[in-house]
Parts: structure tokens; sequence; C-alpha cells
């Protein structure tokens, strides 16, 4: 499928590959393993300044009212520049926020402006209980009382708050959960490209109605359609990713000489290279045509779970296949390839592997049957 882009989508990337080229890259990344939360606050505001978080809010939320192809577009970029903000989980967050009751627009206001980072902290209603953490609400007052532990959250370390979904008697509540909650614990641990996830402990955290997002069939809509966001960001992360990625081998390729010649002129390397240009291009096709399928409203969560299935394993391969290229020095921290192969292995596995959610194709496949 060859991608065609109108031209707002046009000027939409452009702008984004701008910001990337000014506020991101592998010196910046490097400079940013370092720091507390892995990533810069300070870098989410300028992508919220230039319209990134609002991009799947409604119009009639304040936001810009696009779609899955242009957030897409977005991530695409990120992923190129090796941005470690939670940027796709503040989008889905945003959207999240966006659904529920009009006395949330204060906090909607602060998400789409970056002055607060909300990321979710879902699980999937689709899974089975073996696969997912699940947390309990019981009625109190107006409101819930939550109960349980959640899986990893990405960015957790500098968030202001977290969507959480629960069960409850009435099916699922979706709420907004402040970091500084009483009862809630926030387990945090590192990845290997420098960034951070965490486990949310609840114990008995009251949630006020107040920050109930929605509940019952319209909750378990809203976590899915959730979920289903960041899935699709976060591969076109791996998307990114992965173009940079082989950009780098084949730069290498033609300037590295061996016996006399570049290493570019050896078939097998250039066999190589091509194999990872196919991965890539398959990779597009399938995202962009999922995102198509969305916006059109005739898109399924098989569709998002084959997506995430395809990039985890494709970057994986991709960004091994840089670094074998380059040699030893491919493996050295001062060089850039193994900068993108550390954050393809921290974004392959989050939300699930690629075993995961080749699992999860085939169990959403059989029940749209």
């Amino acid at each position: 499928m060859e991608l065609v882009l109108d031209e707002a989508q046009t000027i939409l990337r452009e702008s984004a590959d701008k910001l990337i080229e000014r506020h991101a890259g592998p010196a910046r990344f490097r400079e940013l393993r370092t720091t507390e939360h892995g990533f810069d606050p300070a870098r989410l505001a300028v992508v919220a300044e230039a319209g990134w978080l609002s991009l799947l809010v409604p119009e009639e939320r304040d936001g810009l009212g696009l779609g899955t192809t242009e957030a897409a577009l977005v991530l695409e970029a990120a992923g190129r520049g090796l941005m470690t903000e939670p940027i796709a989980a503040v989008m889905a967050a945003a959207r999240a926020v966006a659904l529920g009751p009009e006395a949330m627009s204060a906090t909607l206001d602060e998400i789409m402006s970056g002055a607060a980072v909300i990321v979710p902290a879902l699980h999937d209603p689709a899974a089975e209980d073996r696969e997912a953490a699940r947390v309990q609400a019981a009625a109190a007052g107006g409101g819930f009382r939550l109960t349980g532990r959640t899986g990893a959250v990405p960015g957790a370390a500098a968030a202001s708050g977290f969507i959480v979904d629960a069960r409850s008697g009435g099916g699922t509540v979706v709420c907004l959960v402040e970091r500084d909650a009483e009862g809630l614990e926030i387990l945090q641990k590192s990845r290997v490209d420098g960034t951070g996830h965490a486990t949310l402990a609840l114990n008995n955290v009251a949630v006020p109605a107040g920050a109930v997002i929605a509940s019952g069939a319209q909750g378990t809509e809203v976590a899915t359609a959730t979920l289903d966001l960041m899935l699709l960001g976060t591969s076109a992360e791996m998307l990114g990713i992965m173009e940079q990625g082989l950009a780098l081998a084949v730069d290498y390729l033609g300037t590295r000489e061996q016996f006399g010649r570049p290493i570019g002129s050896f078939q097998a390397l250039q066999h190589r290279a091509v194999n990872d240009h196919v991965d890539i291009e398959l990779t597009r096709s399938l995202i962009y045509q999922v995102c198509a399928a969305l916006d059109e409203g005739r898109g399924n969560r098989a569709m998002v779970a084959a997506v995430k299935a395809r990039a985890s394993d494709a970057v994986l391969s991709v960004t091994k296949s840089m670094v074998q290229m380059h040699g030893a020095i491919g493996f050295t921290d001062e060089y850039d390839a193994s900068l993108y192969l550390r954050r393809a292995m921290a974004l392959s596995s989050q939300y699930g592997n690629a075993a995961r959610h080749r699992k999860r194709y085939a169990r959403l496949s059989s029940r749209a049957a």
C-alpha cells in the first residue's frame, strides 16, 4: 500500500520532522538517560504547543479533531528522533478524558497544554485473567474505592495522575487517580533504554464521582479504545526507529571499506538491507491501513493486535540487523546504532510483546467471527 497524504497531512508530517530536528536526536537521548524521569517534561510542553497532545481530542472539546493516521505520522517522527516522552500515552489519555464529563474540562486543558502528565494504566478487557493485572472497584458514596495492581505503566515517574480501569458489579469503571492519592503506591523500574515504567499498587484508593470518566459498557469502550490508541502509537514509534536504523546502516555500508571497496558492494549485505527495507514497508503498510480503517469506522481490535505483533517483531529484526552490519562498533554506547536497538527493545515489549499480541489477534479474531 502506497501512503498517499493529503495537503494537511503532508504539512503535519513536515512540521513534525522540523520539531524532531530541533529538539530530539541521539545526543539528546544520551543526556536524558541520566535524568530522574528518562525524558524531558519541558520537551513534552514543546510537543503540546505543536498540537500533538490535542490531535485526537474532538473539536467541541477544543482539540484538533484529527484521526489515528495523523497521530501515527507525528509518532513515527518521534521514533526517528528517539523521543522518550510518553507522547502516545498522553495523546490517548487526552482522548479518554475528552470522552468524560464536562466537569473534567480543566484537567483536559492541562493535559493538552502539557501542564499535566496523565498516562493510562489499563488492562486489556479482552485478555484472559491470567494474562492481565486486575483492579477491583467497590462503590463508595457517589464514587468508588479501588484495590489491586495494574500492569507496567511507561512514563509513570513524571505523571501527575493516571487513568485506571477497574472491575465493578456494574461493569468497567474508568477513572482518574491523582498521583498523591492516599493508598496509591508507584513501584518504579528502569528499562534498557534509560526510561522507566511502574506498576501501580492501589490499596482502597478513594475516587470521587467527579473523577469517574465512564462506567459500565461505556467504561469498557473507553478502556479498549484508549488501549488500542496506545498500541497503534507505540507501533508508529517503532516504525520510525526502524527507518532511522536502516538509514544508519545504509550510510555505514557506503562509507566503511574492506578489501579495498565499500562493504555495501557485498551482495550478502545488500540482501540483508533489502530484507530490512521490506520489513519496514510491510509494517508501514499495515499500520496505516489499520489507522485508515479505524478512522473510517471499519476497524477492529484484532487489526490493532496484528499491528503491534508485526511492529514488535520487525523493529527487533531491523535494529539487530543494523547493529550486525556495523560490526563491533555497532554495540558500543558511543555509536548511535546501539541507541536505536535499546529503544527498540523497550518499545517492542511495551504493552505486550509480539507473542502476546499474536495470541490476542487469534482470540479477538475468533470472537469477531
